[in-house]
């Protein structure tokens, strides 16, 4: 049983104005959204971390697709769990302050018939290997493999409307 991968990601320019970059959230959205498998029982997310000082427009588009994204499986009343960066790189490698590099190896270990072009793709394969472990598609292979630090959320708590 082999993960299949993809990339629907798009890369904005410093130079784009806000009702451009909007936009590309929003075909964002839709682009992950038509990626995503017909039957879905759990979407596990990376959350976002701290502001990078060199790129902070980064992290407001980072947080707008995220909320975008949750919004649209909230609606669905898909669950959701959201892992934080930590969180990721202690499950994936042992050490929550391990580098991406660590991070695409393990993957890469665990995977070894995946094609992990880069860590992004690690990072996505990581928390959906962890989601797949947890509604026990997979079995743990390794110590730390072993209860994450995640809120695994069985359904919404408020209606969606």
């Amino acid at each position: 049983n082999t993960p299949r991968t993809c990339v629907v990601g798009e890369s904005g320019s410093n130079t784009d104005t806000y009702s451009e970059t909007a936009i590309r959230i929003g075909d964002q959205t839709r682009r992950i959204w038509n990626a995503l498998p017909k039957r879905i029982e759990l979407v596990v997310i990376e959350g976002y971390g701290r502001p990078n000082p060199k790129a902070p427009g980064r992290h407001a588009e980072r947080c707008a697709l995220f909320y975008q994204i949750i919004e649209q499986l909230a609606r669905r009343r898909i669950p959701i769990a959201v892992v934080s960066p930590t969180t990721l790189k202690l499950w994936a490698t042992g050490n929550g302050k391990a580098d991406k590099a660590d991070v695409l190896v393990a993957m890469r270990d665990l995977w070894p018939t995946v094609k992990l072009i880069n860590h992004n793709i690690a990072d996505a394969l990581s928390i959906a290997t962890m989601g797949a472990m947890h509604l026990g598609w997979l079995e743990p292979e390794l110590p730390c493999h072993y209860s994450p630090n995640v809120v695994w959320q069985k359904e919404l708590t408020r209606n969606a409307r």
